[in-house]
């Protein structure tokens, strides 16, 4: 019965050893960035500041009410009363609340690249994680090679078969698969460390990434979801919209307004009538309206900007998406090329093996065969490691990670 309890005991460690605050796989790192990021925090804190900017300048269309009371040598203790409701001012309160419901708008879109930029970022991070995880693997397959072949060649050595030379050969072999070992764990713990700090979660980056997120279509058709999805292409589109809205905001902020003008006093001897109501009319010409020109001009030309920003950024788009995908069909064609390599060099260093215990072969004509294979072994992995880079690139441009977060 002790033995079942510690047998049960093991089995479960792994488990408990996770914990509810691990998250796996690639999908569950993304979730993990978008609540525990405080970038996000901050970003969904300043889209809530817009609305409430936005509530501020819906609010002018209500009247102002202003109360005063004063204290005299008579202790009549006056006291007034205004309300003043605006009753036409040629568009200028509806141009502020255009203002602000395009400042909100282009928020909201920085909202969206600073998510995509953050998914992006962590989808990268899970990568190398993968490709530091696929390198370390292959150093230790590398170091278990290099231990079997020093075993051989020690057995040969005590039978008189092999020079000491050759073990010594082997013994600086396995030195420096060690070495390797030893910078590849070095790389994954660093990368562990960079998907930590944008997670804030642990994250058991041993899950493969789904097909489905690297199956992209033709090249023609991921360009034009990017130039539809890119977050950063909405952010500039949104900046416009603000822009523009500027324009009208100040053109019209130099406008008249009418007001419903309405007074009431209480214990006023001054005034026999203590209720006054009337229209009112109020314009300000700020220096000459020389100012409101020269604002108005400025605004014109920040539109122009980011107009113009907008036109810069859908270049850098198109620019990337074909670097990626040049990138992305660079690295299939040479793991293509790579895994017949790599058939070839296992069949190449088994026929080594061979002619080496025949005879034929020197102990260093084998080893040099082994360093080869592993060092076919290692580009590929790397030029996994890169295509899949692309692809998720790729991915994060067209919007693919969002609902993959969701």
């Amino acid at each position: 019965m002790r033995t079942q309890i510690w047998l049960l005991a093991l089995v479960m460690l792994p488990a408990m050893a996770l914990g509810n605050d691990t998250v796996v796989g690639l999908e569950a790192a993304l979730r993990a960035a978008l609540t525990q990021h405080p970038s996000m925090a901050g970003k969904r804190a300043q889209v809530r500041a817009k609305d409430f900017a936005g509530d501020v300048a819906r609010a002018q269309r209500y009247p102002t009410i202003t109360a005063k009371a004063a204290a005299n040598q008579n202790s009549t203790n006056p006291i007034s009363v205004q309300a003043r409701q605006p009753l036409w001012d040629f568009g200028r309160i509806d141009a502020g609340i255009a203002f602000a419901q395009a400042d909100k708008t282009a928020e909201e879109a920085d909202l969206l690249r600073v998510q995509r930029q953050l998914l992006e970022q962590t989808a990268l991070a899970y990568t190398k994680v993968l490709g530091a995880r696929a390198r370390l693997g292959v150093a230790d397959e590398n170091l278990r090679q290099l231990t079997t072949l020093l075993n051989q060649i020690q057995r040969r050595e005590q039978g008189q078969l092999a020079s000491k030379a050759d073990v010594r050969l082997a013994q600086t072999r396995l030195i420096q698969a060690r070495s390797q070992q030893s910078r590849f764990a070095s790389e994954l713990d660093t990368a562990q460390s960079d998907l930590l700090a944008l997670t804030r979660l642990p994250v058991t980056a041993t899950v493969l990434v789904r097909p489905s997120l690297t199956a992209l279509g033709p090249a023609l058709e991921i360009e034009k979801q990017a130039l539809e999805e890119a977050a950063e292409l909405r952010f500039k589109a949104q900046r416009v919209d603000l822009a523009r809205a500027d324009v009208e905001r100040e053109k019209t902020a130099s406008m008249p307004t009418f007001y419903l003008h309405g007074d009431k006093s209480f214990k006023n001897p001054e005034v026999r009538d203590g209720t006054v109501i009337g229209i009112t009319f109020e314009m300000t010409l700020d220096a000459m309206g020389f100012a409101a020109r020269g604002r108005s001009q400025a605004a014109s030309a920040r539109l122009l900007a980011a107009q113009e920003d907008l036109n810069s950024s859908r270049i850098e788009v198109e620019r990337t998406v074909r670097n990626w995908l040049d990138t992305r069909r660079l690295q299939q064609g040479l793991i293509d090329i790579l895994n017949n390599l790599v058939s070839e060099q296992k069949e190449l260093f088994a026929s080594y093996q061979r002619q080496y215990d025949a005879g034929s072969k020197t102990w260093l004509d084998l080893l040099n065969m082994q360093r080869e294979l592993n060092e076919q072994h290692l580009q590929k992995a790397q030029a996994d490691n890169e295509w899949l880079i692309a692809s998720l690139k790729l991915a994060a441009l067209t919007g693919r990670l969002d609902q993959v977060a969701r």
